[in-house]
């Protein structure tokens, strides 16, 4: 008998135009809703397109906080639920593993599951934050001021073409929000600051990203 490959009943796509307010985004609507990464994907034009699956009404739900989140931090959204899509349709929505030698990174996330011993989980960081701008000279001097102004420690670097590139660090809370404002105060005085943000207590779908970067 052929395999039947059993598919989530509905798919939200939410396209954001910064990386930063869509990491902050999926941070809080996983707080709030029965939603779950299934990837996420660099659009090419300074964006990333989260793609979640779940229930209708939840993926709803989800869409319409979106909608408020990044209404208030002023970002751009494109988003879309598509209720029981085509089996066709899933040859779009799942992208295989694709690296872009112009960015000299991946560009499509794939959340792995994480089963955490108690000692990984003790390592979960308190808080992530995050510092996004146009121009290298910027987001630099706005990690240097960063790490002098507290405790904490660079995770990843990640670019989104157009100049567009966002530092990410953990530590605690205090730390971290020390870190950002340090940092955005740097790349204000230097250049174009796009986004800087805290996040406390990172989703599980943030942390599996992350896990990727």
């Amino acid at each position: 008998m052929p395999t039947v490959t059993l598919r989530p009943p509905a798919v939200a796509l939410l396209e954001i135009y910064s990386l930063g307010a869509a990491l902050v985004v999926l941070d809080r609507i996983e707080k709030a809703a029965a939603v779950h990464v299934l990837q996420a994907e660099l659009n090419d034009y300074y964006g990333l397109l989260l793609k979640l699956t779940g229930d209708s009404d939840s993926l709803r739900i989800a869409m319409e906080s979106a909608r408020a989140i990044t209404q208030e931090m002023k970002v751009a959204l494109t988003a879309k639920v598509l209720d029981a899509p085509e089996a066709g349709t899933w040859r779009v929505i799942e992208s295989p593993p694709e690296y872009q030698s112009l960015l000299e990174q991946e560009v499509v996330f794939i959340p792995k599951p994480r089963n955490l011993s108690m000692t990984e989980k003790s390592k979960v960081p308190d808080a992530l934050g995050l510092l996004e701008t146009q121009g290298f000279t910027a987001v630099t001097a706005a990690t240097d001021a960063a790490c002098k102004a507290a405790n904490v420690r660079v995770i990843a670097k990640e670019k989104l073409g157009g100049g567009y590139v966002t530092v990410i660090f953990e530590g605690e809370v205090a730390a971290v929000t020390a870190a950002v404002e340090a940092g955005r105060a740097a790349a204000e005085a230097v250049g174009k600051l796009v986004s800087a943000y805290v996040i406390a207590r990172p989703s599980e779908g943030v942390g599996q990203i992350l896990t990727r970067l």
